[in-house]
């Protein structure tokens, strides 16, 4: 059949038509969709989620999602489940809040486009298995990732300043996280309840949110760079699996609780040469009766927080 306009289709037929797929252009916005046989007609609500940027197919020739520069809540996905594949052109810098709240994605590519990640912006999306974050990325919004209980690894990029509250939430499949070097702040709950295995907390980061990594069950050995001056309360509450412990030489406040409930935490190294100024409680019910310190070290006395100081020439 040669190209003809849908107006003068009188009749659709294939041999598959669950696995064939008809070609669309729109030639006055020069975009493409490549939709499956078996779903025409289109019903009145596949009509209203067919939006530019859902453009299914990325080959050579379709660089733009119709200049679109935002995705946004106004687009009509808003917790529909919908939709379940998207190709994000590099027109688009921001992705706004809850702009795919609840989506089927399952797969995620972010361009280099993008600056800014929404509040919400994927919240729920528990089919989403994979994401690779564009390397322009200034910006992950609260909660934007949260309850993505299908996601396994993430690499946040260099170019990312800001891991908001709850960013990444009650990810429970989360095992692997790599956090970029450009990263200064962790908001509160931002990794809290996810499945994190272990943890490097990069020298760029300053401040650890409260609740940050709360009752993440498997995180086994958390290492706070050099950068770090503050970590938040019940920071690391409840995490029960946590064996072995290195605080960076730059903390100088610890919230309460922050450690409190990690019961098989044995090992506490702390690199600051002044003692971090305590909370309450912040290792109670840990295993550890001690905590190593280097030498020459000063704040800590004899007994720092219900633990035994040992000065040790090698930290």
């Amino acid at each position: 059949m040669g190209d003809k306009k849908i107006s003068e289709l009188t009749e659709l037929t294939s041999a598959n038509a669950a696995n064939d797929l008809l070609p669309v252009v729109d030639s006055s916005q020069t975009k493409t969709r490549k939709m499956k046989v078996a779903n025409f007609p289109l019903s009145d609500s596949a009509e209203r989620h067919a939006y530019p940027y859902t453009i299914d197919v990325s080959t050579a020739g379709v660089v733009t999602t119709n200049n679109r520069t935002t995705i946004d809540n106004s687009m009509g996905f808003y917790n529909t489940g919908q939709p379940a594949s998207i190709y994000i052109g590099n027109h688009v810098t921001t992705i706004g809040g809850s702009a795919l709240f609840g989506s089927s994605i399952t797969n995620l590519h972010i361009p280099n486009s993008v600056t800014v990640i929404g509040s919400e912006a994927f919240y729920a999306n528990t089919d989403l298995a994979s994401v690779t974050i564009g390397d322009s990325v200034v910006f992950i919004g609260s909660a934007a990732f949260y309850y993505c209980s299908s996601l396994t690894s993430v690499k946040i990029p260099n170019s990312v300043v800001t891991i908001s509250s709850r960013a990444f939430g009650e990810c429970t499949s989360l095992t692997s996280v790599t956090i970029g070097d450009g990263v200064t702040s962790m908001g509160n709950y931002a990794f809290s309840e996810s499945g994190l295995t272990s943890l490097t907390i990069p020298d760029s980061v300053t401040s650890i949110g409260s609740f940050a990594f709360y009752r993440c069950p498997n995180l086994t050995s958390v290492t706070i760079g050099n950068g770090v001056t503050s970590i938040g309360s019940h920071a690391f509450y409840d995490c029960n699996a946590l064996e072995t412990l290195t605080i960076g030489n730059s903390v100088t406040s610890i919230g309460a609780n922050a450690f409190r409930g990690c019961e098989n935490l044995a090992t506490v190294n702390c690199l600051a040469m002044a003692a971090p100024s305590p909370s309450t409680n912040i290792f109670q019910g840990i295993s550890a009766t001690t905590i190593n310190v280097p030498e020459n070290s000063t704040g800590y006395g004899s007994d720092y927080e219900g633990l035994t100081v040992v000065e040790d020439p090698n930290l």
